[in-house]
């Protein structure tokens, strides 16, 4: 549970939140930002803000404000909230299809175009159809070559893992993602395009990497995700697996999905175990008695795509731990993808560029 105090908290200009009251502003609610703070100890799940809404009526309503950087059907149809407070979502662009299960859910919204559901008391507001300009829509190539396509996310996955490599020509990055030079080329030019990149005093560099770590995540989760799959195994105790870091090393096996992420927010406590491997590791398969599984396996062994080595760390990069949990379609593992969007050093520097 929440409680706020009544002291107004200062709006950052650049913020969602603050863009989010400007839009209703325009339909006569005057909005005020307020601190908050938990009123349980074991509560895990923190509010982006708690907004105070008056409308002209005098009528007036307190919401736990949820910012979503990019929201899709499934995501709205699984968004978890917080008790306590009616929720407010608060994002960059609301489709239609997300407003639908928005509504069917009966959560409100209002996303940066002005694109708004509210309903409470006297209050209704519902105005969908706008259109942010704000928010350019990338061109995507009709062929597989392109950055959203199966080939393409291999190449994305690497600009977004080791941005230093963006600027380096196409041939290393063919080499790292296994792409063909056609693929790469194609990738680089549809990026440029849609303003993903720009070129600097040294070469090209990655722009609006957050936005483009969200719109390859949703892809990958679509097109790559269930191509990568080696095997799906079954084992009754996992508690093995973190004291497996030399084993793993020494096979060319790197952990990804929420075991992964729980190395990176101790909050989670993973029920699964992803591997990335260029193959089925037999030896490891048959030392930790892992059996075959038909799909609803607890270890799942999925194809090593990229060519980067990274010595320093048995885990995969963590744009890659973060698409898996938002593609696992467990809410649970949806919310850890969240938190550690905003701990992950990587993470939180494609968001700032």
């Amino acid at each position: 549970m929440f409680k706020t105090t009544e002291h107004a908290l200062p709006l950052n200009s650049g913020s969602l939140t603050s863009v989010a009251v400007e839009r209703l502003g325009e339909f006569g609610f005057r909005g005020e930002v307020l601190s908050v703070e938990s009123t349980e100890p074991g509560e895990t799940h923190r509010l982006d803000a708690v907004l105070r809404l008056t409308a002209r009526s005098g009528a007036a309503r307190t919401y736990g404000v949820e910012v979503k950087r990019r929201l899709t059907p499934e995501l709205a149809t699984s968004l978890t909230l917080p008790a306590g407070l009616p929720a407010l979502v608060v994002t960059t662009h609301v489709s239609e299809p997300v407003a639908e299960r928005l509504r069917a859910r009966g959560i409100d919204y209002v996303d940066t175009a002005g694109n708004a559901h509210l309903a409470w008391d006297d209050v209704l507001v519902d105005v969908r159809g706008r259109r942010n300009p704000a928010v350019p829509r990338a061109r995507t190539s009709p062929r597989a070559a392109g950055a959203f396509g199966r080939s393409g996310l291999r190449v994305v996955f690497v600009l977004l893992s080791w941005p230093d490599l963006v600027s380096r020509p196409y041939r290393v990055l063919a080499e790292a993602s296994g792409a063909s030079l056609g693929t790469v080329k194609a990738v680089i030019d549809e990026l440029a395009a849609a303003g993903y990149l720009y070129a600097g005093a040294k070469g090209r560099r990655l722009a609006r990497g957050g936005e483009l770590l969200d719109r390859w995540a949703e892809a990958y989760s679509i097109t790559l995700h269930a191509a990568l799959a080696l095997g799906e195994f079954s084992v009754d105790d996992l508690s093995w697996w973190p004291a497996s870091e030399t084993e793993m090393r020494s096979m060319g096996i790197q952990l990804g999905g929420e075991a992964g992420a729980s190395l990176l927010d101790s909050h989670l406590r993973p029920a699964s175990l992803t591997l990335y491997a260029e193959q089925v590791p037999a030896r490891f398969v048959g030392r930790h008695r892992l059996a075959r599984a038909d799909g609803n396996g607890n270890v799942h062994i999925r194809e090593r795509f990229w060519r980067v080595p990274e010595p320093e760390s048995w885990l995969v990069p963590s744009p890659l731990i973060y698409a898996d949990l938002l593609a696992s379609g467990d809410p649970r593992q949806r919310d850890h993808g969240d938190r550690i969007r905003t701990h992950d050093d990587r993470l939180v520097r494609l968001d700032r560029t």
